[in-house]
Formats: C-alpha cells, structure tokens, sequence
C-alpha cells in the first residue's frame, strides 16, 4: 500500500447515517437471547436468531444546547444524528475510557435498541440478553448495569462476557483450551490479556489509554494546523475516512519515515483529499445581492474610518515631533551654550545640523500631506507662524560685532536658512500636491465617463507601485549573492570609485549626484518603503475596494498573479501523516502521554508469566477490535515479537475475521451453546449473591467478592 501511486484525487465520500427502522416483533421471537455488544465506538444489537446485527449505531447521545426547559429538549441517538459536527449538540457517553459510568445515558440507548427492535412486552423486556463488559470491570459498575436491567427492564437472565474473549470464541477452534496473548484495540483503550487453558488471566492484563479514538483526534488537530483555513470542513467523520482508506502501520517505522523526506516518494505516495469546494458555505446562509452590496458598504465605511483614525493618529505625532525639533532649533538663536545644544540634538537621534533641517523638512512635508488627506484631498494652506522671528544682526556689518555677537549672528543665519528652507519645502509639498489634486479630479471625471478605463487606470497605477517595491527588494536580495548582475554592478562602480585619480583629496559626498551613487552601491539605500509611497498605496486599493469586486477576491487568494487552482486550495496532502497518526499505539510519547507502548507492554506481560506459559500464548497471538483493521497492523506486530522473543523461538500471530463484529458473532455463538443457561444470573441471583455478582464461564471476567469491610 505505501508504494502504491497516489497522484489520483479523492473525494470524500461522506456518509451520512441513515435512521434505523423499527423491526417488527413477532410471536417466534419470543424467548430468543438478545446479543448486545456494548462497544465504546458502535453498539452492535440483534436477535441470536439473526446471523449479523439488527442494530449498528455510534454509541454516543446529542442534546440541543440553549433549552432551558428539559421537556423541550430532544435527545438523539445513534444513527438519528444526522450530522454529529453541528455545534448546536451536546454529545455525551455512557463511558468513562471502556467503564460505563453515565447510566442515566446507557438508560436511553437501551431504550433506543429495545424500541428499534420492535420489543412489545408490556413493562419487561421478556428475553434473556448477553451483554459485553470491560476486561476486569469493577463489580460496582456491574452491580449498576444489572440493577438497570433487573429493576428497569424486568429481564429474566443476564450473561455478561468479554468482548475480545467472546471474538476469540468465535474464532478460535477449541476455545475451551485456548491459550492465547489477545490484543484488543479499542476506541479509548488497548487492551493485552492473556488466556490459559481457555480462561482469562486477569493478573497480568494490561490497559493502554490510547485507542481509535485518539488517532482520529490526533490527525484531526494536525490537519486543522496544517490548513487553518479549512477548520470547520476537517470533520471527525472525514477524518475516521482517511484513516480507514489511508493511513497504515509501518513495519519499520525510522526506516518509513526516512523515506518520505526524499521528494519522489513523497509525490508518489502522498494522498491528496478533495474537499467541496463549497463547503465553507453552511446551508441557509446564502445571502441575496443586495444583502452583499449593502454588507459591502459597510465594510468600506469601516475601513475609511480605520484609515482617517490612523491618519489623525500619525498626525499627531508628527506634529509633536516636530514641535520638539523645533524647540532644538530655537536653541541656535536664544542658547549660549553649544555643549547644550549638542545635548539636545543628540536627544532627538540626530548629530549634524543639516540632519535636523532635513528631519524638520520631511516631518513639514509629512504634516502638509496628512492635512490634506484629512481636509477631503484639497491642499492644506501653509501654516503662518504665530510670531515672525526678528534677526538683528544679520544687518550688521562684523566688524562691529564682539566676538560673542559674532557668534549669535551665526546661529541667527543658520536658523534664518532653516526657516526659509522648511518655507520652501511645504511651497514644494503644496505645489505636488495640487497637480496631484487636479490628476485625481481628472481621473474622477473619467471614471464617471468611462468606467472600465478608469479602474484599468487604477489597477495599473497599483500595479506600478508594486513593481517598483518588488523591484528595490529583488535588487536588494540580488546584491547579497555573488554572481547576479546588481552585485556585478555594485563591484564595477565601487571598482571605479577607487581607481579614480584624487589630486585634492578625498572630496566624495560634496555633489548631488554622488548621493545617487551612493544609493546605487549601498545595499540598504533606496529599498525601503516611504511613506509617501504608503499612502498612495492604501489609497488606491480603497478605491479598488469599494469599486471592484473581483479586486477583494485577489487579495482573499493572496494577491496571486495568474490563474488561480481552487480546486487545488481546497485539498488536503496526508503525506508522512499516514504513517505517524497510527504510530501512536506503539509510542504514545508522541501525543504526550507517559506510558508505555504496544510492544512494551506486551514485552511486559510476558516477561511477568513464567517462560513455559509465554511459549505457550504467544503460539496464538490473537488481534482483535476496530484497529486491527489497520493496513500492516499485524506486520508489525510480527516484526515486534521477532524482536522480543528468544531466538529460534516460535510464535503464531492470528487476526479476527471480523476485528470489528466479531465480539458480537461470539457473543452469539455463545448464546446459542449449551454454556449460556448454566452462565447466565437470574434474578433470584442478583437479590441474593451481593454486588455485581458474575457467573464465570469461558469468555467472561473472573469474579472476585467485594469485601465486606465491617462496621467498627
């Protein structure tokens, strides 16, 4: 099977459950044993007349949530729940692990099963009924079970068995002399019990807390990792599906698993699950055209006001920065002290001068736009200071400054330069921003006109944006490895920098366009984002928003390019999947759970029994229960007693016909054998014999008094 080709789809199948009818019940049936197999995943019911289960149903209940008044409230059952996955339901169980401790809920599953089954018995259920327990079940819980069925249903005997020793009876030719080591893999637990001369062990049987029904959990959360967006569609039933269809037992399972990290094994053997493709969508909550054109218009409105929210907010602090550089700038005209304003000029992260103007500058620009954007696009008008700053001594000759006034008429010039420069920034700013106030009017005009060109328009403005950002990090990206060309090319120009003949001294930086060189050679330079850039961008896919919708579908698949596979977005790859979730019956660490393994416990067992009695039960090592359904499942069980055993040692290893219906085709054949009468308690034994008495016999439990403690 792992070598098998898996590069075909597969489609779910899921399954829905169909109601069980409700049998007809007539005069022969009178007396017949009714065979009950009390599983913690399914109870399989029917008449011992009958060769297979009337009744297979998940044994499980489901209750609406939010009814407050417990007569209103609806209790399915078993097959009647159409759809297990709907969160309105409450699901419960009778079962804590394999042990029946909610009899409240074992009450109505039995009054589901008598029902479906047509009983009509007034008050009673007049047949004798073998019922499958737990391995060493506690007299407590069967003291319960039969209280439920002697008070409640009135029935005449009760033999309770084993399920995997009523399997063995069914399959094993001469079970009254059996020896055998059974492995019993159930829903919530496993199970090892070794049988001797054809009666249960029950010293040496061991309980493994890890069954079925953590390998479905187990790879359900992985899938739900693995894909997030499909949460909901990775149900508990298609995952039983995958399981059952997909996953196996490695033989070896290091060996296995080494395997899948090479690519063509894993293309070759991966399992790709179809999910629908719209199933995302719950029937009912299809929504009309205009509901989805009115839910649009308040996403957009949303989104405005998130924009104009962060808009004020990056405002405001701008402006506080600014106001804190030019608090340091005033200090060049009223401050005497230079150490003073070198301080403050290092408070604000900057060391020159010139950096402070530029920084001045930018946050100026930076505000001017804000402004406008807040102010519905218009150009914000130039700000007039509140005081206009008088600068004396610029008008007086130096020859008649003092030296201390020479140095105030510096700072007065540096400072006059700076204001006159940031005056002319915002000018600048003012005059950008109003040829692109009278593009943005032309292009409104032209989306009134003609539509279609107009989001072209739009698209393409976008779409140069993220070319040009994509560009700066590929080149970016490009000039860390060594042969590409932007790496190439930053070589060549730093080469001729330096072979460049310098009679003056080194005087690079003093022109203009040595800042663009700079910015070509410079690995950072020019790859960063501005946020002028920003703006422009978030502007544009606003108007895309609110204007075409198939814009917002890009972005759902990523903003990927080309044709997009939904098909493929909607399939799920169980990959090394198949052979880790059912590796978790033999190495439990795995889900964080501190006990041991199959094999170790089964090494355990045996390493406990003397060595003549191991020679014996492991010449008939029995699987059993849902699990060994598993592919390889006795392969490597093969290969793990290989590994234990002593060598040249034998061993036989023997599967149920049916691992999953066996217990029941046991429990029927015993009803039919001339054990069942002889095995069975009536009703004058439960009144008399004490707490969970058991008749013992072939594929039962062994019966061990509750002790009476006395009174002190």
């Amino acid at each position: 099977m792992a070598e098998e080709s898996a590069t075909r789809v597969f489609n779910f199948k899921d399954d829905k459950p169909q109601p069980d009818p409700i049998f007809d019940y007539s005069d022969s049936l009178h007396g017949v044993p009714l065979i009950i197999d009390n599983g913690t995943y399914q109870c399989r019911a029917g008449w011992a007349s009958s060769e297979t289960p009337n009744l297979i149903f998940k044994n499980i209940t489901a209750k609406q949530k939010g009814k407050k008044n417990q007569n209103e409230t609806e209790t399915l059952i078993g097959n009647d729940i159409s759809n297990m996955e709907v969160v309105k339901w409450i699901l419960r169980s009778q079962f804590d692990r394999n042990i029946v401790t909610l009899f409240d809920i074992q009450e109505q599953v039995f009054d589901y099963l008598f029902s479906h089954l047509g009983i009509t018995t007034e008050g009673c259920v007049d047949h004798p009924i073998v019922l499958t327990e737990a391995v060493c079940n506690p007299n407590y819980t069967r003291q319960l079970m039969s209280e439920l069925l002697f008070e409640c249903y009135h029935v005449p005997q009760i033999a309770y068995g084993v399920d995997s020793l009523f399997s063995l009876f069914y399959n094993h030719p001469a079970p009254e002399t059996a020896d055998a080591l059974i492995v019993d893999c159930g829903y919530q637990a496993t199970h090892i019990i070794p049988v001797l001369d054809g009666r249960i062990y029950p010293e040496q049987c061991r309980r493994i807390n890890i069954g079925g029904g953590y390998i479905d959990w187990f790879l359900q959360r992985l899938l739900q990792l693995k894909y997030p967006g499909h949460l909901n569609a990775i149900t508990i039933n298609r995952v039983e599906e995958m399981i059952k269809d997909h996953c196996y037992l490695a033989t070896d399972f290091l060996s296995e698993l080494a395997k899948w990290d090479d690519n063509d094994y894993f293309d070759s053997n991966v399992r790709k699950m179809q999910l629908p493709l719209a199933q995302q969508q719950a029937p009912g909550s299809q929504i009309t055209a205009e509901q989805q054109k009115e839910r649009r218009k308040q996403q957009i409105s949303r989104l405005q006001e998130v924009n104009t929210r962060r808009r004020l907010d990056k405002l405001q602090a701008d402006e506080a920065e600014l106001q804190k550089l030019l608090e340091v700038q005033e200090l060049i005209v009223i401050g005497d002290d230079d150490d003073a304003f070198t301080a403050a000029l290092a408070e604000v992260g900057l060391q020159r001068v010139e950096d402070l103007q530029e920084s001045v500058d930018r946050l100026s620009a930076s505000i001017q736009r804000a402004k406008a954007k807040i102010l519905g696009q218009e150009p914000a008008p130039i700000e007039q200071d509140s005081k206009e700053p008088s600068f004396p001594l610029l008008d007086i000759p130096d020859e008649m400054l003092t030296p201390d006034q020479l140095a105030i008429k510096k700072r007065q010039k540096i400072l006059k330069s700076a204001r006159e420069g940031r005056k002319k920034a915002l000018a600048l700013q003012r005059e950008k921003r109003l040829k692109e106030w009278e593009e943005e009017k032309k292009l409104e005009e032209r989306r009134r006109v003609d539509f279609s060109g107009w989001l072209t328009e739009v698209r393409a403005k976008r779409q140069k944006i993220l070319d040009a950002r994509n560009a700066r990090r590929q080149k970016k990206a490009d000039m860390t490895k060594r042969r590409t060309f932007a790496s190439q090319q930053r070589m060549r120009i730093i080469s001729q920098l330096a072979a460049q003949p310098s009679k003056k001294g080194d005087n690079f930086g003093q022109n203009d366009a040595d800042w663009d060189v700079y910015k070509e050679i410079n690995r950072e330079g020019g790859t960063s984002d501005s946020d002028a850039e920003e703006e422009k961008l978030e502007e544009l896919e606003t108007i895309l928003k609110e204007h075409d919708p198939e814009f917002q579908k890009d972005l759902d698949m990523g903003g990927l390019s080309g044709e997009f596979d939904l098909a493929e977005y909607y399939r799920l790859h169980l990959g090394v999947e198949r052979i880790r979730v059912p590796e978790l019956l033999f190495q439990p660490s795995m889900l964080g759970l501190e006990q041991a393994g199959l094999s170790e416990t089964m090494e355990f067992i045996l390493g406990k029994l003397e060595p003549s009695k191991q020679s014996r039960v492991v010449q008939h090592v029995y699987l059993t229960g849902g699990n060994a359904n598993l592919f390889n499942f006795k392969d490597r069980i093969d290969r793990e007693l290989l590994q234990m055993r002593p060598f040249h040692s034998s061993y036989k290893i023997f599967s149920a016909a049916n691992p999953s219906l066996d217990a029941w085709n046991g429990a029927r054949k015993f009803a039919l054998s001339p054990y069942f009468t002889s095995s069975s308690i009536t009703r004058k034994d439960y009144d008399e014999m004490g707490e969970g008495y058991l008749r013992e016999h072939i594929a039962s439990n062994k019966y061990y008094p509750t002790p009476v403690i006395p009174l002190p």
